[in-house]
């Protein structure tokens, strides 16, 4: 287990930034070879430029509880590749059920992205998360019960 720092947008996407202090480990997962193909939608026109990050609103996307979301690493757009997808916010757990409604886009060329458009696609699968006990979680799951 490892005491982390996770840094997060608050409001919006340049916006305030909260850090949220916790304890993590890892720990494994699988899935299997259902999943679905998620459309990324622009949701407002945006004018691109070049070689300058951007982030763009998008159709909202549901992952649902225990699953998780893999790139489609297919150019989709003329203009320019999604980068990634955001949302705004403290990070939830996998366990929950997440909306993503931003995404980063990398322009190759000028241009302007218009609502409706397909940006790409994402891979969304379920999975079954492995309840193996990391060295670390163990060791603290055995003083919290042990203790006398």
């Amino acid at each position: 287990m490892v005491k982390i720092g996770c840094v997060y947008w608050k409001d919006e996407i340049g916006g305030e930034t909260e850090k949220l202090e916790t304890e993590a480990f890892s720990y494994g997962f699988t899935f299997g070879p259902h999943g679905e193909w998620e459309m990324v939608t622009a949701k407002e026109d945006k004018e691109v430029k070049k070689n300058e990050l951007v982030n763009i609103k998008i159709n909202e996307i549901e992952v649902p509880p225990k699953a998780i979301v893999l790139p489609c690493l297919i150019m989709r757009h003329a203009l320019g590749v999604v980068v990634s997808l955001a949302t705004v916010g403290r990070p939830k757990n996998v366990e929950e059920r997440r909306v993503l409604n931003e995404v980063i886009f990398q322009p190759i060329c000028d241009g302007v992205v218009n609502e409706g458009e397909l940006l790409g696609l994402v891979n969304v699968f379920y999975a079954s998360i492995e309840r193996r006990l990391a060295r670390g979680a163990a060791e603290k799951w055995l003083r919290e019960r042990l203790r006398f």
